[in-house]
């Protein structure tokens, strides 16, 4: 990135706030839709490049769920949710019907899915909601995609997602259960429109 494009100090202070208030709307929604209490971290955020997340490494070939949402509108990227297969089985054991928890089936396996994608669809849309005002732009968010991999491939496709993107921008934040067990991380990749949008406004 041009150092004409990289942000202040200042710049940076504004958007921690915007950040730290989004990221709290989305542990407290996220907590009501599966009745525990949420708390948030900020783990990084800005222009530099991304951070490999290591506990990811760790887990080898355990699979991990990413529910991606790509952006659509002035601003270019994706939010990524992603949770470990047994943190889904948990949600699911807690949040679901008990009839469906269970269940082996491909309809309750498709369910359990769907309940994921709903979680990170509704964290998705109150953050594009909140960038939106933030920066008095339209900003929408596609059909979430659901993947599942390996835990030990995660960085490599989080870092070729940061090239697919061009990343200018990026968050990486973990939502993690009180009570229950179950730390996803929520990762932002947004283009370098991001940046030109903020410089624009501030």
């Amino acid at each position: 990135m041009a150092e004409e494009e990289k942000l202040t100090g200042t710049q940076l202070t504004i958007i921690r706030e915007m950040l730290n208030d989004t990221l709290n709307q989305a542990a407290t929604s996220m907590g009501d839709m599966l009745r525990v209490r949420m708390k948030v971290e900020l783990l990084g955020f800005g222009d530099r490049p991304f951070d490999a997340i290591t506990e990811f490494d760790s887990l080898g070939r355990f699979r991990v769920h990413v529910v991606k949402v790509a952006l659509k509108g002035q601003i270019g990227g994706a939010f990524y949710f992603l949770i470990n297969g047994h943190e889904v089985e948990l949600i699911n054991s807690v949040s679901l019907p008990q009839v469906i928890s269970p269940g082996t089936n491909s309809q309750n396996r498709q369910m359990k899915k769907g309940f994921m994608t709903e979680i990170e669809n509704m964290i998705a849309a109150l953050s594009i909601a909140e960038i939106s005002d933030f920066l008095g732009i339209e900003l929408l968010g596609g059909v979430p995609e659901t993947i599942i991999m390996e835990g030990g491939l995660i960085n490599d496709y989080l870092i070729d997602e940061m090239v697919d993107n061009k990343t200018a921008f990026h968050v990486t934040s973990l939502l993690s259960g009180v009570a229950v067990r179950i730390a996803p991380y929520f990762v932002w990749m947004l283009d370098e429109n991001f940046i030109r949008t903020l410089k624009l406004n501030t």
